[in-house]
């Protein structure tokens, strides 16, 4: 094991809570495994109305070509590897390693590890409107023998609209906890063994104690491969 971390970049800010999770998730992990040390990040942090409005545009090439090009400065600034510090950005994931020459670490491969460990292989999929219906999450998890399982209508956008008129802003109620045990419990009666939090905020409102199936936590999953990195000789 390293005596120092490596540098990872994060580009976050997509949104800031979470973003400020990885940051603790990172720090701790690093912590742990040498004692007086913490995690060396350099950091691009969003501002998320700006993202929000080029992700409802559908301006995915120009949102490929801001990240690629940050992710590029990051590595100036001396990172090793990348975290995009949301699911729905993994759509342009591949654009951003070609761009920062360097490793995305992929959220969805550490997601799908972590069910295919378990011995699970069908689950539930919560996420934003565009990670439940474009097929690079699920088709990235189908690829490594994954099938997962996105809600109905009106349960999608009722849970993307938790996500961006809720989370996003830092507003947790009672509410927002039942639809997600709610949709959760309509995809395991579908056959999810499973529930993949596919979207960094969906932990604000359900956690792994809130099911009766394995709970995979993207979010945390992702975090804990960026310490392992970290720490790689």
């Amino acid at each position: 094991m390293r005596t120092h971390p490596r540098r990872i970049g994060l580009l976050g800010g997509i949104t800031w809570h979470s973003t400020l999770e990885y940051e603790r998730l990172l720090h701790a992990g690093v912590a742990a495994a040498l004692p007086g040390r913490t995690a060396d990040l350099v950091i691009r942090h969003y501002e998320f109305g700006a993202i929000s409005e080029s992700q409802e545009a559908g301006d995915w090439d120009g949102l490929a070509d801001t990240f690629g090009r940050d992710a590029r400065w990051l590595v100036d600034g001396g990172a090793e590897a990348i975290v995009i510090c949301a699911n729905t950005m993994h759509l342009i994931a591949d654009q951003v390693e070609a761009a920062a020459g360097v490793p995305v670490i992929h959220i969805v491969d550490e997601v799908a590890a972590a069910i295919t460990a378990s011995g699970v292989d069908t689950v539930a999929l919560l996420g934003t409107g565009f990670t439940m219906r474009m097929p690079f999450y699920r088709d990235r998890l189908a690829a490594r023998g994954v099938t997962a399982l996105v809600p109905d209508e009106p349960d999608l956008s009722e849970l993307h609209a938790l996500i961006y008129d809720k989370l996003a802003r830092g507003v947790v109620d009672d509410a927002g906890r039942a639809l997600a045990r709610d949709v959760t419990g309509r995809l395991t009666a579908r056959g999810a063994g499973g529930v993949v939090a596919g979207c960094t905020e969906i932990p604000m409102v359900m956690t792994g104690d809130d099911v009766d199936v394995p709970y995979f936590d993207a979010l945390a999953l992702h975090a804990e491969a960026a310490v392992r990195f970290a720490l790689e000789d």
